[in-house]
């Protein structure tokens, strides 16, 4: 799968030390636990300083604007869901792949502060517009690519060419999690998001691997009904 091209800006500073790079870490976590929050428009910098116990001016050692903290937060988002999706990349079986990254990609949203924010700023719109665009673009690529993969190995019997359900799965991905947020904190999450692979496997798996399909996605999402309580309890993405 493409990665996602790097998105440096004028505004930002790229550090070399160690220490440096540390630091850089710790203002980018306490900015993502803010925008995750209160979102991008009502965060503040001196909110960002406090949160990551520094003063406001080593901010700007590192990045001269607010949009330009969050550009970065959605850069290094971006590059921690492909991660997942190419670790759990299953070339015996493509429709598996698509499963387990997806229970990926949502245990990154319950534990990962930067993917949380990073999804978040990624539906406000105006300057984050563009970076959004590509990794939507490059996200749908890559499971439009696993369904004409899971078509040639047989997992599919459906009429719904690769390019119509990786769009599709994408964008039912995004709200099931959208939904789990605002009405649960995201507690609900696995359990919503085996109900949906439940129904795709109904829908369009091969009469061949049909079965195995649906026990996949049970024991990927087994126990969903395990309470799991983001980090960020006031956050509504």
């Amino acid at each position: 799968m493409e990665q996602p091209k790097e998105t440096q800006t004028p505004d930002e500073r790229k550090p070399q030390q160690g220490r440096s790079l540390a630091r850089r870490a710790a203002i980018l976590d306490a900015s993502a636990a803010i925008f995750d929050r209160v979102g991008f428009g009502t965060a503040s910098l001196s909110q960002i300083a406090a949160e990551a116990g520094v003063g406001q001016g080593l901010i700007y050692f590192y990045f001269r604007t607010k949009e330009a903290i969050a550009l970065a937060i959605i850069e290094e988002q971006n590059a921690r869901t492909f991660e997942v999706m190419q670790a759990l990349n299953d070339p015996e079986s493509p429709f598996s792949t698509l499963v387990r990254a997806s229970k990926g990609i949502g245990q990154l949203l319950l534990d990962d502060g930067i993917v949380r924010a990073g999804i978040r700023l990624s539906l406000e719109q105006g300057v984050f517009a563009d970076p959004t665009s590509d990794f939507y673009d490059l996200w749908i690529q890559g499971v439009i690519d696993a369904f004409a993969a899971a078509g040639a190995a047989g997992e599919l019997t459906t009429t719904v060419p690769p390019e119509r359900l990786g769009a599709s799965v994408v964008a039912t991905f995004t709200g099931v999690q959208l939904v789990s947020n605002v009405r649960t904190g995201r507690q609900d999450l696995m359990a919503s998001l085996g109900t949906m692979w439940t129904l795709l496997v109904d829908g369009v798996a091969s009469d061949e691997h049909h079965d195995r399909l649906l026990a996949l996605v049970s024991e990927t999402f087994a126990n969903p009904s395990a309470a799991h309580e983001p980090d960020a309890k006031e956050a509504v993405t």
